[in-house]
């Protein structure tokens, strides 16, 4: 202990000076990290720091400008000592550092935000003494920091992180400057500035006389190095037109409409791009106000500060219609003429014409239907298909082509009406039931609007008071039974009466119905009635057709069963005739027996003989005769008849015959009958032939 106690005086020295010695090296070096940088401050021994600056430069006192590097560096303590050691300022990916220096020249009255006037010499302000030796300026810095690493002076600069500007598709970034020059009167966006690149030199923008206030560009999807301090951003929706859609645009900003302007006239949608360039809208002559040309289906990346859009539906012409177009937009149409001239041009065809209106429209007013070009109903129409019309520019009134009913009935439906109570000539009321069918063809379509406005002005204030008027007016003219006898006549005249009064509206009719006509209860009764005796009638009529028809099929069956008969009567005749003629042959040669007997007996017998010969002679010969005169005349049938009279009358034949035979409406019947009965007596046994007639002369001669 004694030993050591005598080696500290001498040790005691060197320890204390060892320490001063590292105490030194700690003040006089500077040991800076290799992600630093070391602030410093000169505390003695320099020029003052002038009163405007709050850093100094090399060799003025206070907080230097310049830092140290990483490393080992000597510095003069302590004169300049080292204040505080900072990492290195990191930006990542999606990043952007804003600064904000605390020295350097004044700001610019009016200014918010300090330019670089710098420029590159300051190296992305990692030289605080270039910037301040270049005309750097105090204030919020608008050149930044993009993604990397940098030596920054913390008390000279002050870094904000920020994210990037990042839009994503379907929508647009609207742009807000917070700095620049003012909008002039009237102004409503800020101006196209050329070289800002999508606003991420917001230098540049102030440079080349960027305004404050929304802007007239905008950012469109993508991502961007943007100063968000100085250029705020509004995410928007790009303007999306959906199918069977159109879309309205109003301009908030342009050039005044006319005073007659119900829209306005767009420039050519190929120079601004359908309104996605504001700036050359602008610039072509677009005016403030509804467009005329509107927005197809489609994604349109439009600046809301200057047009808003709203969508409407699509036209749509469905088939078995047509669209009358009525043009809000256009040249006046009192430039044409009586003679549908434009003045200073050749005549302007309007297709077809309405005489009856022609002399209305000439000198007096406006032309009603009107061509292509000038304002009012359009000649031409629009067919079946889906049309991109703006509702403001155009008005569209649908007209069905196809033919559509009409009923005045008691079963309506809408549209429809209530049957017509109407009075006859003979004072009952009654009530009519009507259908009506009409069509209008597609070029004639624009003069049924002009005249009547719509198929509903048609069908209330045309169809229905006309046709109720003709109607009322043939019902006044007849009796209730005779309206309802004569319906088919009363449609058809009141069906030309309603063509000949419709077809001055252009519309065409294709018929017109009585569908039901309801008399009053005691007409009705005695209407059924009397229906009822006509067809009890008819019925009593075919019945007796039925019985007439009844009675000729069973006289027709009755001779076809007679017939037989009939055939076996006539052959009987034929026998008889033959057998007559037999008779006389028979009694010729008798008459030549006696004759050739008499010649042998006494004179008187003979006298006799030939008295009786010749009688008998003379009564043949007669008879032949009288035969064949008879047959000449009265054909066989007639005489056959005189021959079963004359038979009768001698009470040869019976009247009551054996057979009976139904007869017809001829009087065949009595000859059938006696045919029939001369027909069983040719079956009978014979009576003596007339030969056995001169039997008794003999006997008497005996005597």
């Amino acid at each position: 202990m004694d030993t050591v106690l005598g080696y500290l005086p001498t040790v005691l020295p060197i320890v204390i000076g060892l320490a001063v010695v590292a105490f030194l090296a700690l003040k006089f070096v500077v040991n800076v990290g290799p992600t630093q940088i070391a602030i410093i401050e000169r505390r003695y021994m320099g020029k003052k720091l002038p009163a405007n600056r709050a850093f100094a430069m090399p060799g003025e006192v206070g907080i230097q400008a310049k830092y140290l590097d990483p490393g080992l560096h000597f510095v003069f303590w302590p004169f300049t000592v080292v204040i505080k050691k900072e990492n290195f300022v990191i930006i990542g990916a999606n990043e952007l550092g804003v600064l904000t220096a605390t020295d350097g020249e004044a700001m610019p009255s009016g200014r918010v935000f300090a330019e670089d006037a710098a420029g590159e010499k300051h190296g992305n302000f990692q030289d605080p003494i270039g910037f301040l030796e270049n005309g750097g300026i105090r204030g919020k810095q608008l050149r930044f920091l993009t993604n990397g690493t940098y030596k920054i002076h913390p008390f000279l600069f002050q870094v904000a992180r920020i994210q990037k500007t990042m839009i994503p598709e379907g929508c647009i970034g609207v742009v807000t400057a917070a700095d620049g020059a003012s909008l002039e009167e009237g102004q409503l966006l800020g101006k196209r500035i050329a070289g800002h690149d999508n606003f991420q030199k917001a230098e540049v923008f102030l440079k080349q006389g960027g305004q404050k206030g929304p802007q007239i560009d905008f950012l469109k999807p993508g991502t961007y190095n943007i100063h968000t301090d100085m250029l705020k951003i509004e995410q928007k929706q790009a303007v999306q037109v959906r199918e069977n859609e159109v879309g309205i645009v109003d301009s908030k900003a342009g050039q005044p409409m006319g005073k007659d302007d119900v829209v306005a006239e767009t420039p050519d949608l190929l120079l601004h791009s359908s309104f996605q360039d504001g700036q050359a809208f602008l610039d072509n002559g677009g005016k403030r106000g509804p467009q005329v040309m509107p927005l197809r289906p489609g994604t349109y990346y439009i600046n809301p500060y200057l047009f808003s859009v709203v969508m409407k539906p699509q036209t749509v012409i469905k088939q078995g219609e047509v669209g009358v177009l009525i043009s809000h937009v256009g040249k006046d149409p009192a430039a044409l003429n009586g003679e549908n001239k434009v003045p200073g041009t050749g005549p302007v065809s309007t297709g077809a014409e309405d005489p009856e209106e022609s002399r209305h429209d000439s000198g007096v007013r406006g032309r009603h239907v009107v061509p292509e070009g000038f304002r009012g109903i359009q000649m031409n129409v629009l067919m079946p298909g889906n049309y991109n019309i703006n509702p403001l520019a155009y008005t569209v009134i649908k007209v069905p082509t196809t033919t559509r009913s009409i009923e005045w009935s008691e079963n309506q439906t809408s549209g429809d009406f209530n049957p017509f109570s109407v009075v006859s000539n003979d004072g009952f009321e009654m009530q009519v039931e009507v259908r009506c069918q009409y069509r209008i063809l597609p070029e004639n379509a624009p003069y049924v609007v002009q005249k009547l406005g719509s198929i509903e002005e048609l069908e209330k204030n045309v169809l229905h008071p006309q046709i109720d008027g003709i109607f009322r007016a043939q019902v006044s003219k007849s009796p209730a039974i005779k309206y309802q006898q004569e319906r088919a006549n009363e449609q058809t005249d009141a069906e030309t009466a309603v063509r000949t009064d419709l077809d001055r509206y252009k519309v065409e009719i294709v018929s017109v119905m009585i569908c039901n006509i309801k008399l009053p209860q005691e007409l009705m009764h005695t209407t059924q009635e009397r229906n009822l005796a006509q067809q009890r009638e008819q019925m009593y009529t075919a019945q007796e057709a039925a019985e007439n028809k009844r009675i000729s099929f069973a006289k027709k069956k009755a001779e076809a069963d007679q017939q037989p008969a009939i055939i076996a009567a006539q052959s009987g005749i034929e026998i008889a005739r033959h057998e007559a003629s037999q008779m006389e042959e028979r009694a010729k040669g008798t008459a030549k027996q006696i004759e050739i007997e008499a010649t042998a007996t006494a004179g008187r017998v003979k006298q006799i003989g030939d008295a009786e010969a010749s009688v008998i002679e003379s009564k043949g010969a007669a008879t032949a005769k009288a035969y064949a005169e008879q047959g000449a005349a009265l054909t066989p049938e007639g005489l056959t008849v005189i021959e079963i009279m004359r038979m009768v009358s001698e009470g040869k034949v019976k009247i009551v015959p054996d057979v009976v035979a139904g007869g017809g409406n001829s009087g065949g019947g009595m000859v059938d009958l006696l045919l029939a009965d001369m027909v069983q007596r040719s079956r009978e046994p014979k009576a003596p032939s007339l030969s056995a007639a001169p039997a008794p002369a003999k006997a008497d001669e005996t005597k």
